[in-house]
């Protein structure tokens, strides 16, 4: 934009006569945007009508500027590593029809629309393809005396047609400027709206789209990164993970600095708000006259910020680790379910605990509260998170060894889900300290369940693991009477069997890296034990999911895709993401106790149900632990003053290790 120039305001309609009429009526405004759709320019007749619709706005003075479909005639998306024919003609009558109506510019949206199966098992971007799809746009609008224009897209795609979409390209500014360094005809159209989406999902689910540093996100950093090379802005406001082309003032964004900023750089800023009914702009015309009272403010703007970006020895791929990306978030299920809800945490400051807080709150619901004993692990959460979020999530310090207390939490908290993540999971302190397991892990969970029974908590989901399948260890049995404990609390109750999870707290693969990256030798028990690995996004949407299932009356459920390999495959993965050549040096320190050489996610009659996955990543198992041995130990315990003795009595004789007991009674003696 020339200094001294004044950016002009600009309405969005369709090329039809119906909606043209609704953004004139009233006093005109400035200028439109023409927005083609498929129907549009599936002939030269139809290119015809659509130039027609628009005839004498110009005359009008009005300034126009053209927006390419998102879909061909056909009902295929536009895909800019697809140059087919209809792909061809499509761009050539857009071009075209923005040359007829005297538009300087046509945008189209830098993206590869893939629905959550393709975009999950996808390879890498054919970049000659995208390199030969956007070189045709250009030519098509170079020859026309049209400037092309590619405009940065939301994570998730909703494409006016329903369902969900996702595409590898064009949601970081940074692929805009890598297509325009490639292209340099190409200029930018800047959607405010989808910026900020890509942020607030970046933040809550960050491998998915491999986004380093989300920070670097910020709608400051796309202004000041894209701002130069942008020829139009839409403008609206956004909300969470999906409250895309909101109000002006009705989402999470202070528009008015980035407008005036904006001002000083784009020639046509659009008031592009998703209307109920497309043919009335009552919301976009109060959009358009909020954005001409901010360029019309006396301002005088600082710098826009470069945040920097992680550095090199900061940035570790998981997925890359397991060669798998992770599973597509149920996104529409899931903002149904958590949206404006109340969602308590237990062992909400455990690095699971903490990545699903942050997963589900882009969904917005109307509180997390982050249950734990181990205070420093909830300030450590609390120091870490936004100033803006802390407004949605509550830390509480305690036990879940606390029945009471845990009741009178839940009875004042009143979530409607519960994630009971607390537990102590190392298996050879199990064999040193059964009390503590049973303690935490059964007495726990025994009061998790109660406590959400008294207070109407409509599902519960409760963490367990893949050892409970065969429960050889005693800490594989807490679990396994835990989930016997869950199916028999009822509906809306399920038992989720996590496996190892890549770079959670404690975790061998945590270990390996820091030693890699030292370069040192790997301290391993066995190379060849067998096990499943996830990522920590992985195991953030399984959570998640898990949900879903329990809704759906579904108990006990486990991952559906989890990598199965030794732990000296991981260990030499993760040795060669680090960029270390050759084969770790090895320390072998031999199993600890309790520990197997392998493990299994289902045990002697039960499977993966078959059934096609509802939610990518988790899959119901049938057939599962049964409810008798769970009946017995309530029949027992039922009882509110029941001796800590003799309740653990309970506890270990349903574990099959009534032994303990007096085993543990001659340890406390000592």
């Amino acid at each position: 934009m020339s200094p001294g120039s004044n950016p002009i305001p600009l309405l969005k309609a369709a090329p039809e006569p119906e909606q043209i009429a609704d953004r004139l009526a009233g006093g005109p405004p400035q200028g439109l945007e023409l927005c083609l759709a498929g129907d549009h320019i599936a002939d030269e007749d139809s290119l015809r009508r659509a130039i027609r619709a628009c005839d004498g706005l110009s005359k009008q003075g009005l300034k126009l500027t053209a927006e390419a479909p998102v879909s061909w005639p056909s009902g295929a998306f536009v895909r800019v590593d697809r140059l087919d024919t209809e792909a061809e003609s499509g761009i050539e009558r857009s071009a075209e029809f923005a040359r007829a109506i005297g538009s300087p510019v046509l945008t189209i949206h830098l993206f590869i629309p893939l629905d959550p199966a393709e975009f999950r098992v996808a390879g890498p971007v054919d970049r000659e393809s995208v390199e030969r799809f956007l070189r045709f746009y250009v030519e098509a609008c170079t020859s026309r005396g049209i400037t092309p224009l590619i405009e940065n897209v939301p994570p998730v795609l909703r494409m006016r047609t329903g369902g969900i979409y996702l595409s590898q390209v064009g949601g970081h500014w940074r692929d805009l400027n890598e297509w325009r360094g490639r292209i340099p005809e190409l200029a930018f159209t800047l959607d405010t709206s989808h910026a900020a989406l890509f942020r607030s999902f970046a933040r809550a689910y960050p491998a998915l789209f491999k986004v380093e540093c989300p920070e670097e996100l910020a709608l400051e950093r796309y202004v000041a990164e894209l701002g130069a090379a942008t020829r139009v802005a839409h403008v609206s406001n956004a909300r969470g993970l999906l409250g895309e082309g909101l109000p002006y003032g009705a989402g999470e964004l202070d528009l008015d600095p980035i407008v005036r900023r904006l001002g000083e750089l784009v020639p046509y800023i659009v008031a592009e708000i998703n209307e109920p009914d497309p043919a009335r702009s009552v919301e976009m015309k109060e959009g358009y006259a909020a954005i001409e009272s901010a360029l019309a403010a006396e301002h005088n703007p600082a710098p826009l910020a470069r945040q920097p970006t992680l550095g090199a020895r900061d940035r570790f791929d998981w997925q890359a680790v397991l060669r798998r990306r992770d599973p597509v978030p149920s996104m529409l299920e899931l903002e149904q379910l958590f949206g404006g809800r109340r969602v308590l945490i237990t062992g909400g400051g455990g690095s699971i605990g903490r990545a699903l807080a942050t997963f589900l709150l882009g969904f917005r619901p109307e509180r997390i509260v982050l249950l734990d004993a181990h205070e420093p692990s909830l300030a450590t959460d609390r120091r870490a998170r936004d100033p803006a979020d802390l407004e949605r999530v509550s830390h509480l310090l305690g036990d879940v060894r606390n029945g009471e207390r845990l009741e009178s939490t839940l009875a004042a908290e009143k979530p409607e889900v519960v994630f009971h993540l607390a537990a102590y999971k190392h298996v050879d302190w199990a064999e040193r300290f059964p009390a503590e397991f049973v303690d935490t892990n059964l007495r726990g969970s025994w009061n998790v369940l109660r406590a959400a029974e008294a207070s109407a908590v409509q599902t519960v989901v409760v963490a367990s693991t893949d050892k409970a399948a065969l429960a050889g260890s005693l800490y594989a049995r807490t679990k396994r009477l835990m989930e016997q404990l869950t199916a028999d609390a009822g509906d809306g109750r399920l038992a989720v069997r996590f496996v190892n999870v890549l770079a959670s707290a404690g975790s061998a693969s945590e270990l390996f890296l820091r030693q890699a990256r030292g370069g040192v030798p790997l301290t391993i028990t066995d190379a060849g034990m067998v096990r499943y690995w996830i990522t920590m996004g992985h195991a953030t949407c399984l959570a998640a999911h898990a949900a879903l299932l329990a809704t759906a009356g579904k108990g006990l459920a486990a991952p559906a895709d989890p990598v199965m390999m030794t732990v000296g495959e991981l260990a030499a993965r993760i040795w060669r993401e680090c960029g270390r050549d050759g084969t770790p040096e090895i320390t072998a320190i031999g199993i600890r106790g309790g520990e197997t050489m392998t493990e299994v996610l289902t045990g002697p009659g039960e499977h993966l149900t078959d059934e096609a996955q509802a939610h990518q990543g988790v899959a119901a198992i049938s057939g599962g632990p049964g409810r008798s041995c769970a009946a017995w130990v309530a029949e027992r315990l039922k009882e509110r003053g029941v001796r800590t003795r003799d309740a653990n009595a309970v506890w270990l004789e349903a574990l099959g290790r009534p032994d303990l007991l007096e085993a543990q009674t001659v340890s406390n003696s000592a």
